[in-house]
Formats: C-alpha cells, structure tokens, sequence
C-alpha cells in the first residue's frame, strides 16, 4: 500500500459545521475508495499571497492516508475540483520509512523543547529563590529605625 498525503484549503467563511460536514463527506470518499485513514487533522487559518477565488484566506486541512491502487487519490481529485467549498488541493506519495522518521524527528524535537523549558523554569526558580533569600537577609540586617 502506497502512502499519501493530502493538504486541502477549505473557504474561510464556511461555519463549523459545514466544515466539519465537509472534512467528514471527503474523508469518506477516500475510505469508500479503499484508502486507510491514518490522520485527519485542521492545521490553522492562513492568510494569502494572492487571492485564490476571491478569499485572501483559507483554513488547512491535512489527511495521511494508506491505498492499495489510485482510485481513492483519482476520485477525490475529480470531487475536490468540483468543489466550490475547497480553494486548493494537493496530493503527495509519501514514503513510510520517511514519513515515520519524520515523526520520529518531531517527536524528538519536542521532547527537547519541554526539556529545555523544564531547565529554564528551574533555573528561573532558583534564581528567583536567591533574589528573594538576598532580599530578606537585606531587610533582617537593615537597622530598625524609630521616629520620635
């Protein structure tokens, strides 16, 4: 089974709903035409260089899937471009030895982020604890004054 992955724009101004009818309505056009599907996400609002059909944005929606043959990828060309509710599509072979070094290496990448956050909060900690240790040392050897 060849592995595929698919990046569509949806239009802007479609409600949740009928976005989420959309997504839905696609993704069972490629599993009634064999494919697998492995993920099924939104990415985020984007703006564009240059209007495509008239919208200066459009919300990104990005399918892995698995197919025996090309008749899911073929069906859900022909469908997308009939779509006025999808601005862009694009479809790519995706190698799964690639695909799961790629996760591999996001996960990795992440994994070093929190890290690096988990070091900096310490360190923030610590730094604050002596400002504060500093502060009331300060404030104990200060000498009291009295007004009369």
């Amino acid at each position: 089974m060849a592995s595929y992955e698919l990046t569509y724009i949806v239009r802007p101004d479609l409600d949740k709903d009928a976005k989420a009818a959309l997504v839905a309505r696609f993704d069972k056009v490629l599993t009634d035409n064999g494919a697998t599907i492995d993920k099924s996400e939104d990415w985020n609002s984007r703006r564009f260089t240059y209007e495509i059909n008239g919208y200066r944005e459009g919300t990104y929606h990005v399918v892995v899937f698995a197919a025996a043959d090309d008749k899911a990828t073929n069906e859900f060309d022909r469908l997308a471009k009939i779509s006025e509710d999808i601005l862009r599509h694009m479809i790519v072979a995706v190698d799964p030895a690639k695909l799961a070094d790629a996760h591999a290496k996001q996960a990795a990448a992440a994994q070093r982020a929190a890290e690096r956050r988990a070091q900096r909060e310490a360190e923030r900690s610590a730094a604050q604890a002596q400002y504060n240790a500093a502060n009331e040392a300060k404030a104990a050897s200060a000498p009291v004054s009295s007004e009369k």
